[in-house]
């Protein structure tokens, strides 16, 4: 995960990059803070013409493609690295769930699982991966594409900060300026596979065993070029003896006879000609150790188990010491490429759609069979520890059901009894939220005053209490002495008199809309702001639950879907489609509650400030739903007029209560 996509509080916690978080934070060019952060230099060998086509290639990539389409040696080894990579498939996580929903429809849409391993074998081969991301930088991008390493060139800074790509297909002989095309950084996903250091580019796989595929070469050409010449059984013809000397023409005369030579020809000589087939030996023999050796040095420059390659004669716990180092190589492989599809893909799409600071994971399939095996041993061994919460348990068993491929409808079919105490809690207590009456008053829900109230009123009037006084005071003490309204805090109709006059002053910003796009996509117009100020003051002044107001504010206000809105623009997904942020059937519900919050609030501090009051504290209303920001701020005590916002956030159901202090 790249640290822009990290929690401001989280960066603070790590102490990564909080400067770079904050200036992204506020729209700032993440290049230029990266240019900021950094003050090593690199070295760089660019490559200049009439334009900077940026830094040089490591070596001439069009030397380990061609060894990848002509060796199927090596086209296997990078084929079985393709297959355990992209082969278990991936999946999409995130905690919202319609930043899943765009990703996966965009990933459906360009086909991603087919350029994901054309793009990977682009990096493995060549030892990087240029993947164009189409569109300009706000849009949905239409479509993706793996570009040729071969002419693509990275641009930097002299800190490391990449600058740009350019693509030139040209002859450098007869450079050619129009036939430069440049990138953005934004325009393109690149894998550099094995880079060192500091350097721009990647060098893969096949880079590294070069030496050791020309040694083999070499040998595989001399061992078939003699097992030609064998294969063709050259013969001898030996004529005369040493006593009798045969003419050179005669031997000639008998040479142009032997080239025309078959099987079926057949010899009758004299004494003076002796034929006899040539014998080279054994040649196989002469070559075994040298060709064994240098496929030994192929399988550790791959790092390929020969096992994989079926040609390993070695017994199994060898076989899987050595799947699992592979394994755990084609792990480090998926993290390199996961970081650069989150980063450099998914952020773009989903800022392109209107949802900043979500982050969406992307996963790789199923582990493997070994690692089956040691995550179940592991699981079983914590399941048995005695300390272990039910919790955890709960968890481990869902963990297995999935590792053991067992029917997860049955699994969860056996959990719904215990699930279903739980979300009849939550029925009933959002029940009685929705149902409870207007306004929420603080203090309303406190006991009622005890009957020496009237009694004791003089007496608590006249009290003074000391160091020295030996009354517990607790709010049953003082509950003795003050009146309804000082045990209130204030008069009940004076703060319904300011929650009316909050409603009728308030311009309800958040909810008008101010141009004709805002109203098309769903914001209240002037006429219907009019009509929930009218719905809320009559709420308010017969005590109507949110559940009755939430029904006159469909009847009479009529919300309409609402749509997401950026720049004055209604913004589109892949589909091409409006952005649907809250359709109409339930913006009812959730206006009354968060107006209902902040009027209600506002009303309640006016008449704090008219009785004097000089702090308030924020209290939280806890349940299942109560979100950590409400929960951290519960029991803060503020000044009246230096309040947080209240609400907090849509549907927060928090309230401000007066402190007074007792003398």
């Amino acid at each position: 995960m790249a640290f822009w996509n990290k929690e401001v509080s989280d960066v603070k916690k790590e102490n990564i990059y909080t400067p770079a978080l904050a200036g992204y934070k506020e729209g700032v060019s993440l290049q230029r803070l990266l240019k900021e952060q950094f003050k090593g230099e690199i070295d760089r060998k660019e490559i200049k013409f009439p334009v900077n086509l940026g830094e040089e290639h490591p070596f001439d990539f069009n030397i380990t493609d061609g060894v990848y389409r002509n060796m199927g040696f090596v086209n296997a080894v990078i084929d079985k690295f393709i297959d355990f990579i992209v082969g278990p498939g991936f999946f999409i996580t995130s905690d919202d769930d319609r930043a899943k929903e765009i990703i996966e429809n965009f990933m459906q849409d360009v086909n991603f699982d087919t350029i994901l391993r054309a793009w990977i074998k682009e990096a493995l081969i060549k030892g990087n991966g240029f993947l164009e991301i189409g569109g300009s930088k706000d849009e949905v991008p239409q479509g993706m594409k793996v570009l040729n390493a071969n002419y693509m060139y990275v641009e930097r800074d002299k800190y490391g900060v990449i600058e740009g790509y350019n693509q030139y297909k040209g002859k450098y002989q007869n450079f050619s300026k129009s036939k430069v095309i440049p990138f953005k950084p934004y325009q393109i996903a690149h894998i550099p596979f094995n880079k060192n250091a500091d350097d721009a580019y990647g060098y893969g796989v096949i880079y590294a065993a070069l030496n050791t595929i020309d040694n083999l070469l070499q040998q595989q050409k001399d061992l078939h070029m003699l097992m030609n010449r064998k294969a063709n059984s050259p013969m001898h013809a030996k004529l005369g003896t040493e006593k009798t000397r045969v003419k050179k023409k005669d031997v000639d005369a008998f040479g142009e006879k032997m080239e025309f030579l078959n099987n079926k020809h057949e010899w009758a000589t004299d004494g003076l000609v002796d034929i006899k087939v040539v014998d080279f030996g054994n040649i196989g023999e002469k070559f075994d150790t040298v060709l064994n050796y240098d496929i030994d040095m192929m399988f550790y420059a791959f790092q390929v188990p020969s096992v994989l390659m079926g040609t390993g004669n070695i017994n199994e716990g060898i076989a899987n010491v050595q799947m699992d180092a592979f394994e755990r190589r084609i792990q480090s492989i998926q993290v390199e490429v996961e970081k650069v599809i989150e980063n450099d893909i998914f952020q773009r799409v989903l800022v392109a759609n209107g949802i900043e600071g979500t982050h969406v994971e992307f996963e790789w399939g199923k582990p493997s069979s070994l690692e089956v095996a040691k995550r179940l041993q592991v699981m079983t061994e914590v399941m048995k520890i005695p300390t272990s919460s039910p919790a955890i348990g709960k968890l481990l068993e869902k963990e297995m059901v999935k590792l053991l491929k067992l029917n997860e409808a049955e699994y969860v079919e056996l959990l719904i009894a215990d699930e279903e105490e739980k979300e009849k809690y939550e029925e009933e207590e959002r029940a009685r939220e929705e149902e409870r009456k207007q306004p929420i008053v603080p203090g309303q829900n406190a006991k009622p005053p005890s009957p020496v109230l009237k009694k004791n009123e003089k007496v608590a009037k006249k009290h003074v209490c000391t160091s020295a006084c030996n009354h517990k005071h607790d709010e049953g003490f003082y509950e003795q002495f003050v009146t309804l309204k000082e045990w209130l805090g204030f008069n009940f109709s004076e703060y319904l008199d300011d929650i009316i006059l909050s409603i009728k002053d308030d311009k309800f910003k958040d909810l008008l809309g101010t141009t004709k796009t805002q109203i098309a996509a769903g914001k209240f117009s002037d006429s219907q702001v009019s009509e929930l100020k009218k719905v809320l003051e009559t709420g308010f002044k017969k005590g109507s639950s949110m559940s009755e107001m939430a029904e006159e504010v469909t009847k009479k206000v009529k919300p309409k879907d609402l749509y997401r809105i950026k720049n004055g623009k209604v913004m589109k997904g892949v589909s091409g489609l409006p952005i649907l942020s809250r359709r109409k059937e339930v913006r009812s519900i959730g206006i009354v509650r968060t107006e209902v919050t902040r009027v209600a609030n506002q009303g309640a501090v006016k008449t704090y400030i008219d009785n004097g009051i000089k702090k308030v504290q924020w209290v939280s209303s806890f349940g299942p739903r109560t979100c950590p920001e409400c929960e951290a701020l519960n029991g803060k005590i503020y000044g009246v007029r230096e309040y947080p916002d209240i609400p907090l956030h849509a549907m927060c159901r928090c309230t401000l209560v007066p402190i007074t202090e007792v003398v």
